[in-house]
Protein backbone atom coordinates (compact mmCIF):
# COMPACT_ATOMS: atom_id res chain seq x y z
CA UNK A 1 0.00 0.00 0.00
CA UNK A 2 2.89 2.25 0.96
CA UNK A 3 4.31 1.23 -2.37
CA UNK A 4 1.99 2.56 -4.35
CA UNK A 5 1.11 5.68 -2.57
CA UNK A 6 4.76 6.34 -3.15
CA UNK A 7 4.89 5.32 -6.97
CA UNK A 8 1.18 7.40 -7.47
CA UNK A 9 3.29 10.16 -5.80
CA UNK A 10 6.38 10.34 -8.24
CA UNK A 11 4.07 9.81 -11.09
CA UNK A 12 2.00 12.95 -9.72
CA UNK A 13 5.21 15.05 -8.97
CA UNK A 14 6.68 14.36 -12.68
CA UNK A 15 3.43 15.44 -14.25
CA UNK A 16 3.48 18.45 -12.31
CA UNK A 17 7.17 19.21 -13.37
CA UNK A 18 6.20 18.79 -16.89
CA UNK A 19 3.14 20.91 -16.63
CA UNK A 20 5.68 23.50 -15.08
CA UNK A 21 8.10 23.23 -18.02
CA UNK A 22 5.24 23.21 -20.63
CA UNK A 23 4.02 26.78 -19.59
CA UNK A 24 7.27 28.15 -18.79
CA UNK A 25 8.54 27.29 -22.50
CA UNK A 26 4.95 28.34 -23.97
CA UNK A 27 5.67 31.66 -21.89
CA UNK A 28 8.63 32.30 -23.03
CA UNK A 29 8.50 30.77 -27.04
CA UNK A 30 4.98 33.05 -27.67
CA UNK A 31 7.46 36.13 -25.81
CA UNK A 32 9.50 36.09 -28.66
CA UNK A 33 7.04 36.63 -30.81
CA UNK A 34 5.59 39.80 -29.33
CA UNK A 35 6.29 43.37 -31.05
CA UNK A 36 7.53 44.67 -28.02
CA UNK A 37 9.54 48.46 -28.17
CA UNK A 38 12.81 49.29 -27.93
CA UNK A 39 12.64 50.47 -24.46
CA UNK A 40 11.34 47.05 -23.28
CA UNK A 41 13.47 45.18 -25.54
CA UNK A 42 16.55 47.45 -23.71
CA UNK A 43 15.00 46.49 -20.23
CA UNK A 44 15.21 42.62 -21.19
CA UNK A 45 18.88 42.66 -22.49
CA UNK A 46 19.80 44.17 -18.72
CA UNK A 47 18.02 41.24 -17.27
CA UNK A 48 19.79 39.03 -19.04
CA UNK A 49 23.55 40.52 -18.39
CA UNK A 50 22.94 40.61 -14.93
CA UNK A 51 21.13 37.33 -14.48
CA UNK A 52 22.81 35.19 -12.01
CA UNK A 53 21.69 31.76 -10.52
CA UNK A 54 19.55 32.99 -7.95
CA UNK A 55 18.02 35.93 -10.07
CA UNK A 56 17.06 33.08 -12.04
CA UNK A 57 15.37 31.00 -9.73
CA UNK A 58 13.82 33.89 -8.55
CA UNK A 59 12.21 34.09 -11.74
CA UNK A 60 11.07 31.13 -12.31
CA UNK A 61 9.10 31.02 -9.07
CA UNK A 62 6.15 32.51 -10.54
CA UNK A 63 5.54 29.79 -13.13
CA UNK A 64 5.85 27.14 -10.24
CA UNK A 65 3.21 29.59 -8.34
CA UNK A 66 0.77 29.64 -11.06
CA UNK A 67 0.74 25.92 -11.81
CA UNK A 68 0.91 25.15 -7.66
CA UNK A 69 -2.01 27.12 -7.58
CA UNK A 70 -3.91 25.81 -10.81
CA UNK A 71 -3.08 22.01 -8.92
CA UNK A 72 -4.42 23.26 -5.52
CA UNK A 73 -7.86 24.31 -7.48
CA UNK A 74 -8.18 21.20 -9.47
CA UNK A 75 -7.74 19.21 -7.05
CA UNK A 76 -10.52 20.49 -4.61
CA UNK A 77 -13.22 21.52 -7.36
CA UNK A 78 -16.59 20.41 -7.13
CA UNK A 79 -17.96 21.19 -10.47
CA UNK A 80 -17.32 19.22 -14.21
CA UNK A 81 -14.25 19.21 -15.56
CA UNK A 82 -15.56 21.75 -19.02
CA UNK A 83 -16.95 24.66 -16.39
CA UNK A 84 -13.59 24.15 -13.92
CA UNK A 85 -11.70 24.90 -17.11
CA UNK A 86 -13.15 27.63 -18.30
CA UNK A 87 -13.86 29.39 -14.84
CA UNK A 88 -10.01 28.49 -13.77
CA UNK A 89 -8.42 29.88 -16.60
CA UNK A 90 -10.65 33.36 -16.64
CA UNK A 91 -9.72 33.85 -12.98
CA UNK A 92 -6.37 33.46 -13.28
CA UNK A 93 -6.00 35.35 -16.72
CA UNK A 94 -7.43 38.38 -15.63
CA UNK A 95 -5.96 38.51 -11.53
CA UNK A 96 -2.30 37.30 -12.43
CA UNK A 97 -2.09 38.61 -16.11
CA UNK A 98 -4.88 41.72 -16.93
CA UNK A 99 -5.49 43.59 -14.60
CA UNK A 100 -2.05 44.05 -13.31
CA UNK A 101 -0.44 44.79 -16.61
CA UNK A 102 -3.62 46.93 -17.42
CA UNK A 103 -3.11 49.25 -14.00
CA UNK A 104 0.84 48.97 -14.70
CA UNK A 105 -0.28 50.87 -18.61
CA UNK A 106 -1.06 53.51 -16.25
CA UNK A 107 2.35 54.55 -15.18
CA UNK A 108 4.19 53.53 -18.48
CA UNK A 109 5.33 56.77 -19.40
CA UNK A 110 7.38 56.99 -15.99
CA UNK A 111 9.11 54.06 -17.07
CA UNK A 112 10.13 55.26 -20.21
CA UNK A 113 7.89 52.41 -21.67
CA UNK A 114 4.85 52.66 -24.30
CA UNK A 115 1.49 51.23 -22.54
CA UNK A 116 1.61 48.58 -25.25
CA UNK A 117 4.15 46.81 -24.17
CA UNK A 118 2.24 46.36 -20.50
CA UNK A 119 -0.67 44.74 -22.27
CA UNK A 120 1.43 42.64 -24.54
CA UNK A 121 2.98 40.69 -22.00
CA UNK A 122 -0.56 39.34 -21.04
CA UNK A 123 -0.56 37.51 -24.28
CA UNK A 124 1.97 34.76 -23.42
CA UNK A 125 0.52 34.37 -19.78
CA UNK A 126 -3.11 33.62 -21.85
CA UNK A 127 -1.33 31.03 -23.88
CA UNK A 128 1.16 29.81 -21.35
CA UNK A 129 -2.67 29.31 -19.22
CA UNK A 130 -4.65 27.79 -22.25
CA UNK A 131 -1.48 25.45 -22.88
CA UNK A 132 -1.34 24.37 -19.23
CA UNK A 133 -4.49 24.51 -17.13
CA UNK A 134 -6.86 21.66 -19.83
CA UNK A 135 -3.71 19.33 -19.45
CA UNK A 136 -3.39 20.00 -15.67
CA UNK A 137 -7.14 19.35 -15.83
CA UNK A 138 -6.47 16.10 -17.05
CA UNK A 139 -3.49 15.14 -15.07
CA UNK A 140 -4.88 15.99 -11.84
CA UNK A 141 -9.08 16.39 -11.99
CA UNK A 142 -10.27 14.00 -8.80
CA UNK A 143 -12.34 11.14 -11.15
CA UNK A 144 -14.03 10.25 -7.86
CA UNK A 145 -15.36 13.63 -7.35
CA UNK A 146 -19.44 14.38 -7.69
CA UNK A 147 -20.25 17.42 -8.92
CA UNK A 148 -22.17 19.47 -6.44
CA UNK A 149 -25.23 21.09 -8.14
CA UNK A 150 -25.33 24.73 -6.65
CA UNK A 151 -29.79 25.22 -6.20
CA UNK A 152 -29.32 28.26 -3.83
CA UNK A 153 -30.34 31.58 -5.03
CA UNK A 154 -27.49 33.79 -5.92
CA UNK A 155 -26.25 36.32 -3.72
CA UNK A 156 -28.40 39.69 -4.17
CA UNK A 157 -26.45 42.48 -6.31
CA UNK A 158 -26.73 45.37 -3.81
CA UNK A 159 -24.84 43.42 -0.95
CA UNK A 160 -22.95 41.85 -3.52
CA UNK A 161 -21.63 45.65 -4.82
CA UNK A 162 -21.47 46.65 -0.95
CA UNK A 163 -19.00 44.08 0.44
CA UNK A 164 -16.94 44.17 -2.69
CA UNK A 165 -17.08 48.26 -1.78
CA UNK A 166 -15.86 47.53 1.44
CA UNK A 167 -12.80 45.21 0.20
CA UNK A 168 -11.73 47.85 -1.99
CA UNK A 169 -11.61 50.14 0.83
CA UNK A 170 -9.91 47.83 3.09
CA UNK A 171 -6.79 47.38 -0.16
CA UNK A 172 -6.71 51.24 -0.51
CA UNK A 173 -6.76 52.06 3.26
CA UNK A 174 -3.93 49.30 4.14
CA UNK A 175 -2.04 50.39 1.36
CA UNK A 176 -2.18 53.74 2.32
CA UNK A 177 -1.18 53.58 6.26
CA UNK A 178 1.60 51.35 4.62
CA UNK A 179 2.94 53.43 2.75
CA UNK A 180 2.80 56.06 5.25
CA UNK A 181 3.74 54.01 7.97
CA UNK A 182 6.34 51.82 6.86
CA UNK A 183 7.32 52.62 3.14
CA UNK A 184 8.09 56.12 3.38
CA UNK A 185 10.40 56.22 5.67
CA UNK A 186 12.67 54.69 3.28
CA UNK A 187 15.13 57.17 1.45
CA UNK A 188 15.34 54.96 -1.61
CA UNK A 189 11.54 54.70 -1.70
CA UNK A 190 10.97 58.39 -1.29
CA UNK A 191 13.58 59.44 -3.75
CA UNK A 192 12.41 57.26 -6.24
CA UNK A 193 8.57 58.12 -6.16
CA UNK A 194 9.87 62.16 -5.41
CA UNK A 195 7.81 63.38 -8.58
CA UNK A 196 4.87 62.01 -7.98
CA UNK A 197 1.62 63.26 -7.64
CA UNK A 198 0.60 60.34 -4.64
CA UNK A 199 4.04 60.90 -3.18
CA UNK A 200 3.40 64.76 -3.10
CA UNK A 201 0.07 64.05 -1.41
CA UNK A 202 1.56 61.95 1.22
CA UNK A 203 3.61 64.56 2.25
CA UNK A 204 1.11 66.87 1.94
CA UNK A 205 2.08 68.97 -0.80
CA UNK A 206 -0.27 68.10 -3.04
CA UNK A 207 -4.40 67.52 -1.64
CA UNK A 208 -5.43 66.38 -4.84
CA UNK A 209 -3.10 63.23 -5.28
CA UNK A 210 -4.72 61.58 -2.27
CA UNK A 211 -7.70 60.90 -4.39
CA UNK A 212 -5.96 60.32 -7.50
CA UNK A 213 -3.80 58.10 -7.76
CA UNK A 214 -2.80 57.59 -3.63
CA UNK A 215 -6.66 56.46 -2.93
CA UNK A 216 -8.56 55.54 -6.64
CA UNK A 217 -5.35 53.21 -7.75
CA UNK A 218 -5.23 50.41 -5.06
CA UNK A 219 -9.39 50.88 -4.27
CA UNK A 220 -10.15 50.06 -7.61
CA UNK A 221 -7.33 46.92 -7.57
CA UNK A 222 -9.37 45.78 -4.66
CA UNK A 223 -12.91 46.31 -6.43
CA UNK A 224 -11.42 44.45 -9.37
CA UNK A 225 -10.03 41.13 -7.84
CA UNK A 226 -12.65 41.02 -5.32
CA UNK A 227 -15.25 41.24 -8.57
CA UNK A 228 -13.02 38.36 -10.75
CA UNK A 229 -12.25 36.02 -7.21
CA UNK A 230 -15.49 35.41 -7.24
CA UNK A 231 -16.50 32.06 -9.71
CA UNK A 232 -13.70 30.24 -7.25
CA UNK A 233 -16.55 30.24 -4.76
CA UNK A 234 -18.78 27.83 -7.32
CA UNK A 235 -15.20 26.13 -8.22
CA UNK A 236 -14.46 24.62 -4.52
CA UNK A 237 -17.74 24.59 -2.40
CA UNK A 238 -17.32 22.41 0.27
CA UNK A 239 -14.59 23.72 2.63
CA UNK A 240 -14.69 28.06 3.55
CA UNK A 241 -11.26 27.24 4.24
CA UNK A 242 -9.80 25.43 1.18
CA UNK A 243 -11.76 28.28 -1.09
CA UNK A 244 -10.26 30.94 0.78
CA UNK A 245 -6.87 29.33 0.43
CA UNK A 246 -7.34 29.33 -3.48
CA UNK A 247 -8.48 32.63 -3.19
CA UNK A 248 -5.54 33.88 -1.41
CA UNK A 249 -2.96 31.96 -4.18
CA UNK A 250 -4.67 33.62 -7.07
CA UNK A 251 -4.54 37.30 -5.41
CA UNK A 252 -0.89 36.62 -4.41
CA UNK A 253 0.30 35.61 -7.60
CA UNK A 254 1.23 38.84 -9.06
CA UNK A 255 3.71 39.88 -6.09
CA UNK A 256 5.48 36.67 -6.32
CA UNK A 257 5.76 38.12 -9.89
CA UNK A 258 6.23 41.09 -9.01
CA UNK A 259 9.27 39.78 -6.62
CA UNK A 260 11.52 38.75 -9.00
CA UNK A 261 14.15 41.23 -10.03
CA UNK A 262 13.25 44.37 -12.11
CA UNK A 263 15.81 46.77 -13.75
CA UNK A 264 12.80 49.54 -13.28
CA UNK A 265 12.73 49.26 -10.06
CA UNK A 266 15.76 49.65 -6.88
CA UNK A 267 15.93 45.99 -5.18
CA UNK A 268 14.75 48.43 -1.64
CA UNK A 269 11.51 49.68 -4.15
CA UNK A 270 10.89 46.67 -4.98
CA UNK A 271 11.10 44.66 -1.68
CA UNK A 272 8.32 46.95 -0.11
CA UNK A 273 5.95 47.46 -3.12
CA UNK A 274 5.75 43.48 -3.10
CA UNK A 275 5.09 43.38 1.09
CA UNK A 276 2.59 46.22 0.33
CA UNK A 277 0.78 44.08 -2.19
CA UNK A 278 0.90 40.90 -0.13
CA UNK A 279 -0.24 42.29 2.69
CA UNK A 280 -2.99 43.92 1.07
CA UNK A 281 -4.21 40.75 -1.23
CA UNK A 282 -3.92 38.63 1.80
CA UNK A 283 -6.39 40.84 3.51
CA UNK A 284 -9.09 41.28 0.60
CA UNK A 285 -9.04 37.43 0.63
CA UNK A 286 -9.56 36.45 3.72
CA UNK A 287 -12.34 39.07 3.81
CA UNK A 288 -13.79 38.59 0.72
CA UNK A 289 -13.72 34.63 0.97
CA UNK A 290 -15.66 34.95 4.33
CA UNK A 291 -18.42 37.83 4.03
CA UNK A 292 -19.21 36.02 0.48
CA UNK A 293 -18.60 32.15 2.00
CA UNK A 294 -21.64 33.77 3.90
CA UNK A 295 -23.71 35.12 1.22
CA UNK A 296 -23.76 31.47 -0.59
CA UNK A 297 -23.91 29.29 2.85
Amino acid sequence: MDKCLTRKSAINFLKFMLCVVIYGAVYILVMGFMPFSQAFTDISEQIMETQTIASTLTMLLPIIWNCFTAYYIIRRANIGRKKLSIRLLCVMFFVVYFVPQALGAESADAHGMPWYDFMLITIPGLVSLLTAIPLMVKFFYNKDMVEIVDKRENPKVKDTVIKIGIGGLIVAGTYIIFLLTVQRNFEEYRMFYAETAWMQAAHGENIAGIFYPLFSIPFLRGVINGLLILPLLTIITKSKVKSITAICLVLLAPAVAFAAPNPLFPDTVRLLLTASMIITMLLLSIFIGNVMWKNRH
